[in-house]
């Protein structure tokens, strides 16, 4: 099968090899995907599973979306223990009843919940949390791995490395060349000599996200707030600073125009100091301007990126602006004006929400707004092949529709 003749041609019924997905959360994914779901629930049906869960043990439960089920103080004292998590992740309610539950030296989470700003600056430490109440072990990383190979998916960037022992787990694996990992710089500091070699790069965060409201835009979100800028002036470029004699690449999150102007500030201000990073991705960058687009080109920094997030545009109408929800991801002005080039300065992946080839090809071939638009070509560029001939991932694209459709993915 030729690459190129997949990349060139636009048919009904589509054949993809299988992808690299340039941003999820492996070890954490793989650790909550047994967990009980609230995504597709409704409020009351999400209530009537979190009433009915166990009453002598905390279960961990994903997928809970803050706009839909507010749970307050009283909602949360009638619960069996439970720790619920935002869809975003950014974002999560621990129950009264886990009190008893949780080890001491996590019990000032319940204090902190309703604190965005700590949350957001301890966002590592929380993920890491999560996952180990969820528990990650080889079993759940196969079961992972194998339905990311169902959608499509045949290599994965693990974003943010639970702890040490969720990277011995990988190594031992079979999956351990599919997988590419980071790590957040508390956590890279616990490991071995041995294992820090095997960490692609360290993870920041510089601001949060739209579902918790937490991403620092530059314009106020609806009903008010503009988000968090999780480093005071100066301090993310003296870490960076201290971060460089490592040797590793850096991967940025920053969401919003004000995260992405003080993670280009910082990158400039290490650079003028005469400081070498081995590499700088920033992660997501949503509401990227054309500005701020150059200057990141002339900074050398790769964009990572998800196509589906356009989804944003029509999920968070409830507290973005019209214009700002035309802002997400500027995919057109990046490749026709800044002159990104996907699969060697713009990299695509899902961050999990959700995983696959279907809709991220949805989201590019039928965005909300005509600047979100990605070619077939320029998709499958952003992602990568995975491995030549590893396998196959066959979709139907109804352009009357507007819809494209999985049909099934095998090994090769």
């Amino acid at each position: 099968m030729g690459f190129r003749t997949i990349l060139m041609e636009m048919r009904t019924t589509l054949p993809i090899p299988w992808l690299c997905d340039h941003h999820s959360h492996v070890s954490l994914y793989a650790a909550l995907q047994g967990c009980p779901d609230l995504s597709s629930c409704a409020p009351a049906q999400a209530m009537a599973l979190l009433r009915g869960l166990p009453a002598d043990r905390i279960t961990t439960v994903r997928g809970w979306h803050s706009s839909r089920l507010p749970l307050g103080a009283a909602e949360l004292e009638a619960l069996p223990p439970a720790i619920i998590l935002n869809f975003s992740l950014h974002g999560f309610r621990l129950t009264p009843a886990a009190r008893g539950l949780v080890a001491p030296e996590h019990l000032d989470l319940l204090e902190r919940q309703d604190d965005p700003v700590w949350c957001e600056r301890n966002m590592a430490r929380l993920l890491g949390f999560f996952g180990a109440s969820a528990g990650f072990d080889a079993a759940g990383l196969d079961a992972f791995m194998t339905g990311l190979e169902r959608v499509g998916i045949g290599a994965v960037e693990d974003l943010l490395l639970l702890d040490a022992e969720a990277l011995r787990v990988i190594r031992a694996s079979a999956w351990a060349g599919r997988i590419r990992v980071w790590a957040a710089p508390d956590v890279f500091r616990t490991l071995a000599a041995g294992e820090r070699e095997a960490v692609a790069g360290l993870k920041l965060f510089t601001d949060g996200a739209l579902g918790a409201r937490t991403a620092a835009m530059d314009r106020p979100f609806r009903g008010g707030g503009d988000g968090l800028l999780l480093y005071g002036p100066g301090a993310l470029a003296r870490e960076l600073a201290e971060l460089a004699p490592l040797g590793k690449p850096v991967a940025i999150h920053a969401i919003g125009g004000r995260a992405i102007t003080q993670t280009l500030d910082a990158l400039a201000q290490v650079a003028a100091e005469g400081l070498t990073l081995a590499g700088a991705r920033l992660e997501h960058v949503q509401f990227i301007t054309l500005a701020q687009a150059r200057r990141a080109k002339a900074l050398g920094v790769t964009l990572s990126m998800q196509p589906n997030f356009s989804s944003d545009s029509e999920d968070y109408a409830d507290r973005l602006e019209p214009e700002v929800l035309a802002a997400n991801n500027p995919f057109r002005m990046l490749v026709d004006q800044a002159g990104f080039r996907c699969g060697e300065d713009l990299v695509f992946g899902s961050d999990g929400m959700p995983h696959g080839v279907a809709c991220a090809l949805q989201w590019s071939l039928f965005p909300r707004f005509p600047g979100q638009r990605l070619t077939v070509a320029e998709l499958l560029a952003g992602y990568g092949v995975a491995a030549e001939g590893q396998g196959v991932v066959t979709l139907r694209v109804d352009a009357q529709a507007r819809e494209v459709r999985l049909l099934g993915s095998e090994a090769r």
